[in-house]
């Protein structure tokens, strides 16, 4: 299965360690003269950084996310999990390397920061 993010569809999908997006509690505690004050808003999706990384991949594709980050808009995410969720791309960077055989050069070490919005 390929990842899609804003109608690209991965020509490769990221590593094997996708973190799993699961709710996280908001909450706050503050010592007070008597005790504790606990203030809990409830879990949620939307603020969770989520972090997608190759080894390498094509140019082709880095240009292609590049477009979807240089755009600067929230875009539709299927990591493929059951789960659809809107985000923006917060960063996306990658080494760019020439290819020793004289094919088509390639990015290494490619990293891109998606924070969610919501859950579709």
């Amino acid at each position: 299965m390929a990842m899609i993010l804003g109608g690209y569809t991965f020509a490769l999908n990221p590593l094997d360690i996708v973190p799993v997006v699961s709710k996280v509690k908001r909450a706050a505690a503050l010592d007070t003269l008597g005790g504790v004050a606990y203030f809990s808003w409830g879990t949620f999706y939307e603020g969770q950084i989520v972090p997608l990384k190759w080894n390498q991949c094509s140019t082709a594709q880095f240009n292609s996310l590049k477009t979807l980050f240089e755009n600067d808009a929230e875009v539709v995410w299927n990591p493929e999990d059951g789960n659809t969720y809107n985000v923006e791309i917060l960063s996306l960077t990658g080494d760019f390397h020439f290819s020793a055989s004289g094919s088509a050069p390639y990015r290494k070490n490619v990293v891109m920061q998606l924070i969610i919005m919501s859950k579709v």
